[in-house]
């Protein structure tokens, strides 16, 4: 009678351990992007994300399209928009069959963190006049291509 109890006990006491363990394991995936200046609104795959400095969770890895934007109250661009496809390569730990024990059985918290940092260039002030002219050119060509005849 107690030994049956105690193998009930044993076996419940296993299946708890062998359950924490498996929870407790996994891996915490972050990106971080930076730049100079901050305050940059930060788009990740076109999806706002919040303002330089910026720290994000993600699931999968792969090439991610990075996109920085700086501008005044009244939506103006201060800075050229910045454009990155960075690629985000999975660690050794995180490629199949090896990821399974790592997300699941290995009862241990594991940091993949990803930093980008960016540069942004001021946007060249283009006095009024010469933004004219340069229109003007433009339509001019555009108007000399319109009037000359395709030949078929």
């Amino acid at each position: 009678m107690y030994g049956q109890l105690f193998k009930q006990i044993t076996r419940f006491v296993i299946t708890g351990l062998f359950w924490c363990a498996t929870l407790c394991g996994c891996v915490l995936r972050s990106l971080t992007v930076d730049s100079n200046p901050p305050g940059a609104v930060v788009y990740l795959d076109d999806k706002p994300i919040g303002e330089t400095p910026v720290t994000t969770e993600f699931t999968y890895y792969g090439t991610r399209k990075i996109t920085l934007e700086k501008t005044d109250a009244e939506g103006r661009l201060l800075y050229e928009r910045k454009i990155a496809y960075e690629k985000i390569k999975a660690p050794v730990y995180q490629i199949f069959p090896i990821d399974f024990f790592f997300e699941l059985i290995i009862p241990v918290k594991l940091k993949d963190e990803h930093y980008f940092n960016y540069q942004l260039d001021p946007l060249k002030q283009i006095p009024v006049e010469e933004l004219r002219k340069e229109v003007m050119r433009n339509a001019e060509e555009l108007r000399d291509q319109l009037q000359e005849p395709t030949v078929q």
